[in-house]
């Protein structure tokens, strides 16, 4: 069986190059093993992740631009070339075994190609061109035309492109330039020299086109962006719509449970506007109910655009117990215990190989007994989110961040950056704190960055510094909702505060060696310290005391336990990296964790 599976791997691998095969798997590079996740079998190239992108803003008509297209190293100030000599597997970053090309460019950048026909039914629409997310900077053309920059590596964008259009065949071409962790740019975990030499908590670099790449139509005028915030003490929420409209439009809400109508209300474009909910339904890990919900661009004679999306009713919010403070949901204390996971996948990097290996994560985080997640140091695609919502689990989203010093621009860059993660997943009942910075990676004026997110979104909560030392507070900064420590092994609890709410943001690190499941070849860098599953469980379960008998007594209220799977040669994971083997004992992992927050 096991020849038949190396055999199979040679020939997915050369009729990739040919363009005939629906199916992709990996390659050696250098010392690195060429692990698969379970889903890489069951991608297909010619139609990888054809789920619809964007859940949380749903039109009924769209085209799906991912699989095979040209590729090619570029060179800066050139122009488009006429071909390209490689093909890559859209929309999977170059440096992945799912791409087909696993290398990086030594001039960081390069042109991906590809043509597209847009249906006829279409004709009478303008046509939006999506990216979910391209790392880093994207320079957009269509049939030899510049349509559009954007820079910055985890947010969606699009453009319109009607103008640019022919009747019958189009060509889209893309030069990416990423520059990786050589510039003090937003990058998370990537790492420019960890492509060949994996070491410590930096990892391989993602770049290029990593999100689903594709079109809608729309009319003339059409809605861009809305922002749904529930307000379950008045039974309501709040809704602002903005759109590409002239004239004196308005917008309708519906809100809907299953075929039922719960609520509906008139608004103004670009004015916040409330929709009653009685007796509303609330969210929650134990319960997560959503409302369907329904957008209208019309007048008095016509509709002009309709989106969906969907809504849940819960609250997050900061609340005195005694003289602590405690952090509460829907106006109960919940404790939240959840892993650290960095979203990354061994086939596919930054991009998981379908939808149903983004399910398998929430899903699985959930039935180990967690009820939240913190997602460290990288932004998902819409879809992670909605699995979350769909699923029920709590998320601590953190902006990603650099090692470096920043310059000016490369502030307003990261600023700029933050504010769209904010404003572009502001929908998700299932996020409820924004992390502005990790251990003071590229950190610089904490609290002005911290008072701009409260700003942003004064329905969540918000770290400024995730990572404080306990009992330093001359390194510590008295802002935001949350004073949060990291302290691995053992747990720990920062000094109780009567102004935030006290976290131990990252503990744990418990990890071994899984023979036939080790990326790096090498060896692995960090936390190989126990002799195998029995004892790392024993102390799994020690920690899980300790919080319990004592740090919840000092105020804690959620630790974040590092890590759900075992990354690159990091091997301190819940799992194996190819989420093949559960390195702990999950029914005595999940009766610990459910002891933290269940009477």
């Amino acid at each position: 069986m096991k020849n038949i599976v190396v055999l199979l791997f040679v020939v997915c691998c050369t009729l990739l190059k040919a363009q005939d095969s629906k199916k992709v798997t990996g390659t050696h590079v250098k010392d690195k093993l060429a692990m698969l996740t379970p889903w890489a079998k069951d991608l297909d190239i010619k139609n990888p992740l054809p789920e619809y992108p964007r859940p949380i803003m749903v039109r009924e008509k769209w085209q799906n631009l991912n699989g095979v297209w040209e590729f090619g190293e570029a060179i800066e100030g050139t122009g488009i070339p006429k071909k390209l000599n490689e093909k890559i597997v859209v929309p999977f970053p170059w440096e992945s075994n799912l791409s087909g090309i696993q290398r990086q460019l030594k001039s960081q950048r390069a042109w991906y190609k590809r043509s597209f026909t847009v249906p006829n039914d279409w004709k009478s629409n303008d046509v939006l061109l999506h990216f979910g997310a391209v790392d880093f900077e994207a320079k957009v053309y269509v049939n030899g035309k510049f349509v559009g920059l954007h820079k910055g590596g985890y947010d969606a964008f699009f453009f319109n492109i009607t103008s640019y259009l022919m009747p019958a065949k189009n060509e889209l071409a893309i030069e990416v330039f990423d520059p990786g962790s050589d510039a003090a740019i937003a990058c998370g975990k990537q790492s420019n020299d960890k492509f060949d030499n994996p070491q410590r908590y930096s990892y391989t670099p993602s770049s290029g086109i990593w999100q689903t790449v594709w079109m809608e139509p729309v009319a003339k005028q059409y809605i861009t962006n809305f922002t749904i915030t529930p307000n379950i003490d008045e039974a309501l929420i709040d809704v602002l719509v903005n759109a590409k409209a002239v004239g004196n439009q308005k917008v309708e809400v519906l809100v809907k449970d299953g075929n039922t109508l719960v609520g509906s209300a008139e608004g103004i474009l670009n004015n916040n506007f409330k929709v009653k909910i009685p007796n509303p339904k609330l969210w929650s890990p134990d319960s997560p109910f959503l409302y369907d919900v329904v957008v209208r661009l019309k007048d008095s004679l016509k509709t002009y655009d309709e989106v969906k999306s969907y809504t849940g009713m819960r609250k997050i919010a900061i609340e005195s117990v005694g003289n602590l403070k405690k952090i509460m949901l829907n106006n109960k204390y919940l404790f939240q215990m959840g892993p650290l996971d960095q979203g990354y996948w061994p086939d596919g990097i930054y991009t998981a190989p379908t939808d149903a290996a983004l399910k398998w994560d929430i899903a699985n985080i959930k039935d180990w007994g967690f009820n939240m997640i913190r997602k460290h140091i990288k932004i998902e695609p819409q879809r992670w989110y909605y699995w979350a919502d769909k699923l029920g689990l709590l998320v601590w989203q953190d902006m990603p961040s650099t090692f470096k010093k920043r310059t000016e621009e490369e502030k307003t860059q990261f600023e700029t950056e933050l504010t769209t993660m904010v404003r572009n997943n502001a929908n998700h009942p299932s996020i409820i704190v924004w992390v502005v910075f990790n251990e003071h990676w590229g950190l610089y004026d904490v609290e002005r960055m911290t008072n701009y997110t409260m700003g942003l979104d004064p329905s969540r909560l918000v770290i400024g510094n995730s990572g404080i030392d306990a009992g330093k507070p001359d390194i510590d900064y008295e802002v935001g909702h949350i004073k949060d420590n990291h302290s691995y092994r053992p747990p720990s609890v920062p000094f109780a505060s009567n102004k935030r709410a006290v976290v131990n943001g990252e503990y744990g690190a418990i990890g071994y060696n899984v023979p036939g499941h080790i990326w790096d070849l090498d060896g692995p860098w960090v936390h190989y310290n126990y002799a195998g599953k029995e004892a790392a469980t024993v102390e799994y379960e020690r920690f899980i005391k300790m919080i319990v008998n004592d740090f919840q007594k000092e105020g804690l209220s959620a630790s974040v336990y590092t890590q759900w799977t075992d990354v690159e040669n990091e091997m301190n994971g819940l799992f194996t990296y190819d989420r093949k083997v559960e390195k702990l004992d999950k029914e005595r992992v999940k009766k610990a964790n459910e002891s933290t927050y269940k009477e």
